[in-house]
């Protein structure tokens, strides 16, 4: 029963979670069928396990009742004076002692299988052993700040299925490194080894010359600030979630982390500012304005190493310049790692890489790999086009803004 309840409660949630998908794909119906088949298998395990139950407690009544019945039969058949009033009361009371506890036992074995299901999927958590461990003479630095090598990295998530072969990157302090290629080239595993989510099966990385499996997990993660293409807000408000990496933090300092990065005006334009609810996930605030949070986060974390991974993918153009100077402003100084697909954010980067198969295909400053002609070359040509296509469909509907857009590229 319990197992089932679990699988109804996901499903539930799910549905409701992605509420938006399931009617534009119009899968009402169909999540209504299949929920309906939950719901049925939990009402099948429900009503056999209530029958049980109720089965149980009258066959230990009966039996109770029969016991009585057999005292007082025997005792008729030993005659007038053999036994006494008293006597019978007290082998009744005997046998009803004695199976009371029986149903106590019943009742308690009941509770105990409902605890047992939930109990197995509790145990299997706690007793999953981590597959990133720190060694016992662990050490914290103090500081993430330095230079930066991937020396024959080689990983796999599967074993005979490289992701990653014989990588090797040197990261100077304060470079900005952008990643760019095909869907599954290896981006976003580089970024996971260094956040150390994972660890390299062959190979090292070290930052300013220590191997960073020598230092703690918690030295390394709470110096890295990171922000995804779908940044998480926890429920409470703007302040808080702002302030989660940073517990300590004032609101002089919050304010401060906002302004600079561009966040700090649409949120003073909500009715109740810093103290404004972004419900569960950042559900009332759009992905611009998520974004433009998980970037103050992460400004006021003050991280030594700063991950992007793309973060402008799915916002418009005006949101994507806000964050675009937040990046900015966040990554001065900084080494920093950006995985992007609209290339046009990475053209100030001090180096790009473009990832296929696990190596680098090719590296170079934005212009270098222009004069290339080679893989960037083309990636780029072609996000071109599609904008200036796009630009000219803007051009008719309205011709002066998009003048003024075009005015505005060129000048960049």
């Amino acid at each position: 029963v319990r197992k089932i309840n679990s699988k109804i409660t996901g499903a539930y949630n799910e549905s409701i979670s992605g509420v938006r998908v399931v009617k534009a794909l119009n899968r009402e119906e169909r999540n209504l069928q299949e929920f309906g088949v939950l719901t049925g298998d939990m009402y099948g395990a429900g009503y056999r396990a209530a029958w049980l139950s109720g089965l149980f407690l009258p066959v230990v009544q009966l039996i109770s009742a029969m016991g009585v019945t057999a005292i007082i039969w025997y005792s008729g058949r030993q005659g007038i004076g053999s036994i006494s009033i008293g006597g019978i009361q007290a082998f009744i009371s005997y046998v009803i002692f004695m199976l009371w506890p029986i149903q106590e036992m019943a009742r308690v074995y009941a509770e105990m299988q409902q605890a047992i299901a939930s109990g197995e999927r509790i145990f299997s958590l706690i007793d999953a052993k981590p597959e990133i461990v720190d060694q016992v003479d662990a050490t914290d630095p103090g500081t993430m700040r330095g230079d930066i090598d991937f020396a024959g990295v080689t990983f796999y998530y599967e074993k005979g299925k490289p992701v990653l072969s014989d990588f090797n990157l040197h990261v100077k302090q304060g470079e900005t490194i952008a990643l760019v290629g095909p869907t599954g080239g290896g981006k976003s595993t580089i970024v996971n080894l260094l956040c150390r989510f994972f660890e390299p099966r062959e190979g090292t990385i070290t930052i300013n010359g220590v191997d960073y499996t020598k230092m703690t997990q918690h030295a390394l993660q709470s110096r890295i600030g990171m922000v995804l293409q779908t940044p998480h807000l926890f429920s409470g408000t703007i302040r808080e979630n702002l302030a989660y990496g940073r517990l300590g933090a004032t609101d002089a300092e919050i304010e401060a982390a906002a302004k600079m990065v561009g966040a700090h005006d649409f949120i003073m334009a909500l009715e109740k500012g810093y103290a404004e609810e972004v419900g569960e996930g950042g559900v009332l605030l759009s992905t611009g304005q998520k974004q433009l949070l998980s970037l103050a986060r992460a400004v006021l974390a003050q991280p030594d190493i700063f991950i992007m991974d793309e973060a402008t993918s799915s916002v418009d153009t005006l949101t994507e310049g806000l964050i675009q100077r937040g990046m900015e402003t966040l990554m001065a100084g900084r080494t920093s790692f950006v995985i992007a697909h609209r290339l046009s954010t990475i053209r100030n980067a001090s180096r790009i890489l473009v990832i296929e198969d696990g190596r680098i295909a090719e590296m170079g400053t934005h212009q270098e790999l222009l004069q290339e002609r080679g893989h960037y070359y083309r990636l780029y040509t072609q996000q071109f086009q599609q904008e200036l296509v796009e630009q000219f469909k803007i051009w008719d509907e309205d011709p002066l803004p998009a003048a003024t857009k075009m005015v505005g590229a060129a000048a960049d």
